[in-house]
């Protein structure tokens, strides 16, 4: 049976409850108010629907520009500030997936970790390079950059073979004389001075490095008069002084052809230069 609500009958039973009454009444009747505005009440969600606290937050939009990016970058190359420069490329790959200057960034970067010498990372990054732009005026100078990377790390006969693998994926392209060259220079660090000589003289006359090439033909011959770790002068130098004839055969030697190669090197720039 449905009662009407009646103004006066409540009013007159709220004022015959105490007063502590009457506020715990009203308490309880604003928490349920509450509780059913706010949702407390109702079915919490699975624990496995919520989002994970090792959830990476989206990363925001860069508010600089591809240009900006790539301003910036070569600043800090220009400054010397590698890795910080390698930073910026990084950023510029991550924002701009599409962009068409990929190929020239990821290269930049790995001319940042090899004057950063940082070779072995140098190294593989060039590979990348290599392998993703293949068809790239910086897919083909990262073939040559990971000679160079071999070779400042003293892997002069991986050097080489790399150079020569070079040689023959691109026998008529400009990087393929220029692998020749650069072939021609690790044997000169591994004393094949005819090798050598026979590398650089089969430079063409189309390649810039022609002229360099022809006058280290001659040169490189003299690296056969450079003195040889003698075991006899080794052994005089210790009864000497003791110790000397082992620093002879450890140092002397490499400081030779050091200064030597250091040479060819210059003569060849100048050659270059004046051709």
């Amino acid at each position: 049976m449905n009662q009407s609500y009646d103004p006066a009958e409540a009013h007159t039973l709220l004022a015959h409850l105490p007063d502590r009454t009457l506020i715990q009444l009203l308490c309880l009747v604003l928490l349920i108010l509450r509780t059913e505005v706010s949702g407390v009440c109702q079915p919490r969600e699975s624990l496995w629907s919520q989002p994970s606290v090792f959830t990476a937050a989206p990363a925001q939009p860069t508010s600089f520009s591809a240009d900006q990016l790539i301003a910036f970058a070569e600043h800090l190359m220009h400054e010397g500030e590698y890795f910080r420069a390698i930073t910026e490329y990084r950023r510029f790959l991550f924002y701009y997936p599409d962009e068409p200057r990929r190929a020239m960034v990821h290269f930049r970067i790995g001319l940042a970790l090899y004057h950063g010498e940082s070779y072995g990372e140098a190294l593989q990054t060039f590979r990348e390079v290599a392998q993703h732009y293949p068809n790239t005026a910086y897919g083909k100078q990262a073939w040559l950059w990971q000679g160079e990377s071999l070779a400042r790390q003293g892997q002069y006969t991986a050097a080489e073979e790399l150079y020569t693998e070079i040689t023959s994926r691109f026998p008529h392209d400009a990087i393929g004389q220029q692998a020749r060259y650069q072939r021609a220079w690790t044997l000169l660090y591994r004393r094949q001075w005819r090798d050598a000589a026979t590398q650089f003289q089969q430079v063409t006359p189309e390649s810039p490095l022609y002229q360099s090439a022809q006058f280290l033909v001659q040169s490189a011959l003299e690296g056969e008069r450079l003195p040889t770790k003698s075991p006899v002068l080794a052994g005089i130098l210790s009864g000497l002084l003791p110790g000397s004839g082992q620093l002879y055969n450890g140092r002397l030697g490499d400081a030779l052809l050091a200064f030597f190669l250091n040479g060819l090197f210059i003569a060849g720039i100048v050659e270059a230069v004046h051709s």
